[in-house]
């Protein structure tokens, strides 16, 4: 039995070393662990924190986390903290209002507290997002051999922002965990490093970022966010509520990479929401026109490549009126005014 509360943890002065990998046999002890990183990494220099925040689960604990650090002055904590949201501009509805509201909680929290915490909502360029992109340029859903989205939608535009904030002293948290998939697993064991505190691992590097709760259960993280945060004043009942205790991702509504979007049907179960049906009939509505060779246009060498500009323009009518019909914005001003503009100056266009 461990026979440490969390709130006792903050006030300790000495964290055990452990293996980054293994996971931590109660909530608290991998609470523990995650403090340690934390406080290694700051004892290694890096005593600004970027957070990667996505609005799911696991984000969403390692924020109150490193918040909590600066919310309890402990003496060795860091500077300052960013949030920083990558909104894709297809985040579920049900999603990103959550992810909104915890947000606008942060600011209101550092405020009243006086604290160095700075929440950042990054978005696409309009040249750049998921609509321009199928609609305007004629791009193929994504899928596994053109995995085009990620990179446009959320990391370039994460990387703007960590590059004003660009520092010496800047660690970047993310909340992967292992556990979470193979490929994913791999990944994070490839890139653990030493940094020079501690043992090698104890501070996790994955893709130039620290990983201070990979260690943690699926059931730890919900216990946590269940139990522990509400009362610390945090308000993770609707996560907990749209998620359950459910391992689907919840990310883009219009996400191909999935061969069924279980988000988008526990979002329906678990709030009523039946709109979100119309949400998921237009995704597989998404699927069937690009994948439809009549849509496409062969490349020199025969193989289908963008979509035809007749398509292009199906496609832009049936979305617009869906976002009429459902009374969500789906697509901004913004994009179809780009997507237009790109129309009018396309010279190739059904063409290579």
């Amino acid at each position: 039995m461990y026979k440490k509360s969390i709130d006792d943890l903050f006030n300790q002065e000495v964290f055990p070393l452990s293996d980054a990998k293994t996971p931590g046999r109660t909530l608290e002890e991998s609470f523990e662990r995650s403090l340690g990183k934390l406080y290694q990494a700051v004892s290694g220099g890096y005593s600004h924190w970027a957070i990667t925040y996505s609005g799911g689960k696991d984000s969403t604990l390692l924020t109150i986390l490193a918040c909590e650090v600066l919310k309890r002055r402990l003496p060795w904590g860091p500077y300052a903290v960013d949030v920083i949201y990558s909104d894709t501009l297809q985040e579920i509805p049900p999603m990103h209002e959550i992810a909104l509201n915890f947000l606008n909680h942060i600011k209101q929290l550092a405020q009243e507290n006086e604290l160095p915490i700075s929440v950042h909502i990054t978005q696409p360029d309009w040249q750049q997002t998921f609509w321009f992109l199928i609609l305007g340029k004629g791009y193929p859903v994504p899928h596994r051999r053109f995995w085009w989205c990620t990179e446009r939608l959320k990391i370039k535009p994460v990387k703007k922002v960590l590059q004003n904030l660009s520092a010496s002293n800047t660690g970047v948290l993310t909340g992967v965990r292992f556990g979470e998939s193979d490929r994913r697993d791999g990944r994070l064991k490839q890139s653990a490093t030493c940094l020079g505190v501690g043992e090698c691992g104890q501070v996790l590097r994955y893709q130039g970022a620290l990983a201070p709760i990979a260690h943690w259960k699926t059931c730890q993280v919900w216990d946590f966010l269940a139990i522990y945060a509400p009362l610390w004043g945090w308000p993770t009942d609707k996560v907990v509520n749209l998620y359950g205790d459910t391992s689907a991702r919840f990310g883009c509504w219009t996400c191909t990479l999935v061969d069924k979007d279980r988000a988008l049907e526990i979002a329906m179960q678990r709030n009523g929401n039946e709109y979100l049906r119309h949400l998921a009939d237009f995704r597989q509505r998404l699927l069937e026109v690009t994948s439809d060779p009549a849509s496409r246009i062969l490349r020199p060498n025969g193989v289908p490549g963008k979509l035809k500009m007749e398509a292009r323009r199906r496609l832009m009518e049936e979305l617009i009126g869906l976002q009429e019909k459902l009374r969500l914005v789906l697509i901004r001003d913004e994009e179809i005014q780009a997507i237009q503009n790109f129309w009018s100056q396309d010279e190739k266009g059904d063409s290579y």
